[in-house]
């Protein structure tokens, strides 16, 4: 006996079709991860968390040039606030570690007369740090607004130190103080 609810070829045919058309095929690489569900559950979180402490980072280093906020953050990572810090082998002095070459370019370039030992004053550590960026992080000689991390990674780096790779670790711990 024929089954009543049963359709004619051409008519299953059609919805079969249908059906396979509104199907979504499961891309090869998701079928592969299923196996590995609790870990890449791990492995996405850890990578949000390392995207957010990154876009944090990059809102700081969007921000504006403001020395005011900058020059408390590198003071803690150079020095940890300590004024009469010695590092690099008795050639960085002070709170913010300046080097000579940092005094002879703010004395040639400002005109100014500071000397080595003036690095243990932090008011003038920070006068000559807020000079030598006027140096060398301006908009002029970047072509562009400077911003925080320009700024931090000359400090770092020297003239050039916005573009140089080895200061990159050097901004992420400024940023995580500001």
């Amino acid at each position: 006996m024929p089954d009543p609810t049963h359709k004619p070829t051409h008519i299953q045919s059609a919805e079969l079709k249908k059906l396979l058309a509104e199907q979504r095929v499961t891309p090869r690489w998701v079928r592969a991860v299923r196996p590995f569900g609790p870990l890449v559950g791990s492995l996405v979180t850890v990578l949000v968390l390392l995207l957010a402490i990154r876009g944090c980072a990059t809102r700081a280093a969007a921000q504006p040039l403001d020395v005011d906020r900058l020059l408390p953050a590198l003071e803690q990572v150079e020095s940890s606030g300590n004024p009469a810090a010695v590092g690099d082998g008795g050639r960085a002095l002070g709170i913010l570690q300046i080097w000579d070459v940092v005094v002879a370019d703010v004395n040639r370039v400002h005109r100014t007369s500071y000397v080595h030992a003036d690095a243990f004053d932090p008011v003038k550590a920070r006068e000559i740090c807020r000079l030598y960026l006027a140096i060398y992080c301006t908009p002029g000689r970047l072509g562009r607004q400077p911003t925080m991390e320009d700024a931090a990674r000359i400090w770092n780096g020297g003239p050039n130190g916005h573009r140089k790779k080895e200061t990159i670790k050097y901004w992420q711990k400024v940023a995580r103080r500001l």
